[in-house]
């Protein structure tokens, strides 16, 4: 519209027709389609560890002496210690929506006052998990009411110990995508020494081998064992069990106090604890 000369007058009707051209403009200039949706949230390879949970309306801190984790895997698997047991499942995520799948885990029973309800509580409420929301340093679940059920704080591993020299309690094995814990009232264990030999108990007899390692590579072999003959139901079958994994190592890893032996492809055979 050209500026008005002294004197011009305007009529109602021109200035009526421009604004009925600049509306829409303003529309349209306004309005430029949906919002964006949110990334997608990639939890892959982050390991977490509880800070408390919410339960029955009741806030919970996590049992001082107890540590329960979560490590997110490729593949869509999760894993961690639900404060006594080992648990392994499933997960989906699209967007903030979370779908946790059947969550399996070892059988131990471990002394404490509380210790086997809050694992209980803890695994039942990661089945209730619906939505998460995560930043650098927390993880939060929440239930299909908004709720926040779970509450974690990122994982900082400690200082790994040792391969040679530590002395290591087996916690669980690997065995068919199943995972068992250690008979109760028996023990397994493994010493590797700076001489390139492995000892230990194989849960009844005394064993004994060589080992070679590489960097992280392992390989192990020339096992032997004492001969004797344990009552008790499925004690030489774990033993033989064990022994044999040795036999399949190809590798190790350590996390912390735990290290696991795993086979050429990286298949975790046994999981091994230090309490040193």
């Amino acid at each position: 519209m050209e500026p008005l000369k002294k004197g011009q007058k305007i009529s109602l009707i021109t200035v009526l027709a421009g604004l009925v051209v600049l509306i829409p403009f303003l529309f349209a200039a306004g309005c430029t389609g949906n919002p964006p949706e949110p990334a997608e949230m990639n939890l892959d390879g982050t390991r977490w560890t509880l800070k408390e949970y919410v339960y029955e309306a009741t806030s919970w801190h996590v049992l001082e002496g107890t540590t329960v984790t979560l490590l997110f895997s490729e593949g869509g698997s999760i894993s961690g210690s639900a404060g006594c047991n080992h648990y392994f499942g499933s997960y989906e995520l699209k967007g903030d929506t979370i779908t946790i799948g059947q969550v399996g885990q070892t059988m131990m029973y471990c002394m404490g006052a509380g210790v086997m309800e809050q694992e209980s509580r803890y695994l039942s409420l990661l089945s209730d998990a619906v939505s998460v929301t995560a930043t650098n340093d927390t993880l939060s679940f929440a239930d299909s009411h908004g709720f926040t059920i779970l509450s974690f704080a990122r994982f900082v591993p400690p200082a790994p110990e040792p391969f040679v020299g530590t002395n290591w309690t087996l916690n669980s094995f690997y065995t068919e995508n199943a995972v068992s814990s250690v008979i109760g009232g028996t023990t397994i264990t493994a010493v590797f020494d700076n001489e390139g030999r492995v000892t230990g108990s194989a849960g009844c007899n005394h064993y004994f081998g060589s080992y070679i390692l590489e960097g992280d590579s392992l390989s192990i072999s020339t096992v032997g064992s004492t001969k004797m003959n344990c009552p008790g139901w499925g004690i030489m079958e774990q033993e033989a069990t064990y022994l044999e994994s040795l036999s399949k190592a190809g590798g190790f890893t350590i996390n912390g106090k735990y290290m696991s032996l795993v086979d050429a492809n990286g298949t975790t055979l046994l999981l091994f604890i230090t309490e040193s």
